[in-house]
């Protein structure tokens, strides 16, 4: 599968450069000088030169083609199993809602939802229990200098309604219980951050946040496929959401 993401000098390819070194490249404001680096390049360098992992038409992705549905989030949705379509009624039955955040505003959540995972997979990357001033700072809520209209990221959540509930200082009225960056790389949208509280998984709210996701990225007339990092991770649950197994191609 071919996917334009119509380079420029004046832009960053969040989703490219963050699935080849997540660490690397998690943030624009956070890894400023790495987006500068000659690391970034060279991973421009091994696309055009078809030398990437998972870009060169190598290792298959999961991915789903928003064409194959005509960009029409209803023709998905009536396209999902029965039992998946139950678990996304029953987070909306538990009151549970998708929007767009601010990060800095959650990132309390942010750390209690990774630390919900770590318990409940015993030992998760230590990067994700960091302290809170890595994370403090990262670039959202506005367009960065390295951003346009075919090149962005995210956060979107899923969330509850508490009177009263608090980040901190700052009075919020809502907890946040699932997060998704998602990066826009001109034809494709990839999965960036993504995870949600393990206490709730059986609520559904992991199937409603990636469905959500899915219905954002019809909306933009430019993305043409949603990629949720490689097919051999957990492509059980994947195709339960409808990814399949494809081979890209970037064309810078």
């Amino acid at each position: 599968m071919k996917v334009k993401v119509y380079n420029d000098k004046d832009i960053k390819l969040q989703g490219i450069s963050y699935y080849l070194d997540c660490y690397k490249f998690w943030d624009l404001n956070k890894c400023e000088q790495d987006f500068e680096s000659e690391s970034y390049y060279q991973i421009l360098e091994s696309i055009s030169n078809q030398r990437a992992r998972f870009y060169s038409g190598h290792d298959p992705m999961a991915v789903i083609d928003l064409e194959s549905y005509k960009k029409n989030y209803q023709n998905y949705y009536n396209s999902l199993s029965k039992n998946v379509i139950r678990d996304i009624k029953t987070s909306e039955k538990n009151k549970f809602y998708f929007k767009k955040f601010d990060f800095n505003t959650h990132i309390e959540d942010f750390l209690e939802i990774n630390n919900s995972q770590n318990k409940k997979k015993s030992g998760i990357n230590s990067w994700y229990l960091s302290d809170k001033e890595l994370f403090l700072g990262s670039h959202s809520g506005s367009r960065h200098k390295w951003e346009d209209d075919m090149h962005h990221g995210q956060w979107y959540g899923l969330f509850k309604y508490y009177k009263n509930y608090k980040q901190v200082d700052v009075t919020t009225n809502e907890k946040l219980f699932g997060y998704c960056k998602l990066l826009v790389d001109g034809e494709m949208a990839s999965i960036g951050f993504v995870w949600s509280h393990a206490d709730h998984l059986k609520k559904g709210i992991m199937f409603h946040l990636i469905t959500s996701i899915v219905d954002e990225c019809m909306k933009n007339k430019n993305i043409k496929c949603l990629v949720y990092y490689g097919w051999g991770q957990y492509p059980d649950w994947k195709r339960r959401m409808l990814f399949e197994p494809k081979r890209l191609k970037i064309i810078l």
